[in-house]
């Protein structure tokens, strides 16, 4: 892990942010990792995430706005799959992701994220009963455009004070870092050592002893394991093609995609999709 984190002082603030506001934050590493929460779930999403599949999808929209997020290194609002108001912003370090921090579990006022007509089709789609669920939607926080953007700037300022605090500290160098980051912008395209020791000036042997002092591993074995990675990340949550997930990774040898996939997981890619 690039960070270490002060999770209990985290959720501590974040439980306080809850009571204050009746906005519901959970902040994540940036390996979507839940690092602390508000404590609570409210009884509308509490109905929603008691059932296998209905969670899973709560996590999968969470886990797709939080990539969405960390491309565009910005807060990105959307309407989550339960038809509620989410937003996700990314928490940066020097143009590096660190995490996130998520807002939900409350509607809109302008009603532009969350509106009753979502809900029914909710509860239609997960066999729920209608009158519940909107009984349910109707008992949250209503959020108007002025507060939630007065709430979002609080948020950041609160995010900064994780630094103050050292509530958030540093488990590697900020070279390590910032060189690791820059690996995983660039996986989908032809990544090569000589690109990434001219983008931080450092010499092959430089980089290499790097490498092995701080990832204990090889330039090459790291971009291929945070590939093979991906890749299960996209087998898991998407349907497309195999031969398009080695290629937008770039794997332009769908062979030996196979091989590596097999050889770190076990299996082959078609039979890990299968499987999960």
């Amino acid at each position: 892990m690039n960070y270490i984190f002060n999770s209990q002082k985290i959720k501590t603030l974040l439980s306080e942010f809850y009571v204050a506001t009746d906005v519901a934050v959970t902040f994540y590493d940036s390996a979507m990792n839940m690092v602390a929460t508000s404590p609570v779930h409210s009884n509308y999403c509490k109905r929603i995430r008691e059932k296998g599949e209905r969670l899973k999808n709560c996590n999968l929209s969470n886990f797709a706005h939080m990539k969405r997020a960390a491309e565009e290194k910005t807060a990105v609002s959307y309407t989550c799959h339960a038809g509620l108001m989410e937003t996700v912003i990314p928490v940066l370090y020097e143009e590096t992701l660190i995490g996130f921090m998520q807002i939900g579990q409350f509607r809109d006022k302008e009603q532009t994220y969350s509106f009753e007509d979502k809900v029914i089709s909710v509860a239609k789609n997960y066999g729920l009963d209608k009158d519940v669920m909107l009984n349910l939607y109707n008992a949250l926080p209503t959020v108007s455009k002025e507060k939630f953007d007065a709430l979002k700037k609080i948020l950041i300022i609160l995010i900064k004070s994780f630094w103050d605090d050292s509530l958030i500290k540093l488990n590697r160098s900020m070279l390590s870092v910032k060189i690791e980051q820059y690996v995983l912008d660039h996986l989908k395209e032809k990544l090569c050592i000589d690109d990434i020791c001219s983008q931080f000036f450092l010499s092959k042997n430089a980089l290499y002893r790097l490498f092995r002092a701080e990832f204990n591993t090889t330039v090459g074995e790291f971009i291929l394991s945070k590939r093979i990675s991906l890749s299960i990340d996209a087998l898991r949550t998407t349907s497309a093609p195999v031969t398009q997930i080695a290629l937008d990774l770039g794997f332009p040898d769908y062979n030996y995609f196979i091989r590596a996939f097999k050889k770190r997981v076990g299996v082959t890619p078609l039979q890990f999709r299968k499987n999960n």
